[in-house]
């Protein structure tokens, strides 16, 4: 006899969580958020329409770190930058919050926010 897994009704109607994160008219922070707990978060740093560089989130692995400068244009993202995830529980939505160093030819900025945050049940 064969069993076969069943997804839940929230699982067949809800997609990826997508959002944008604009650090300047043509630098985003992208994120989408997935699986059945809303547990799995990719980030990218976008650049006009080019995906720089992305990693990805889970609930055993929730902080990622920058490998590398990031060169866009005249701005620098620099390496060691990092995105942190808190997965979403009944009571607290989850979220993701960027860490980063900005550099321009005249400044460099610290950088902190919360790019992205969801409900545990967001497939409504």
């Amino acid at each position: 006899m064969s069993v076969y897994a069943v997804p839940t009704a929230a699982a067949l109607t809800s997609g990826p969580l997508k959002f944008s994160y604009p650090i300047t008219p043509l630098i985003s922070l992208d994120t989408v958020v997935s699986g059945e707990a809303r547990n799995i978060a990719n980030v990218s740093i976008v650049y006009g329409s080019m995906t720089l560089w992305s990693g990805t989130m889970t609930q055993l692995a929730p902080t990622i770190t920058i490998p590398f400068d990031i060169v866009a244009g005249d701005i620098t993202i620099e390496k060691g930058g990092t995105f942190n995830m808190i997965p979403p529980t009944a009571t607290q939505e989850g979220s993701v919050t960027a860490s980063l160093t900005i550099k321009s030819p005249t400044s460099e900025v610290p950088f902190t926010a919360r790019i992205a945050h969801w409900p545990l049940d967001s497939g409504a």
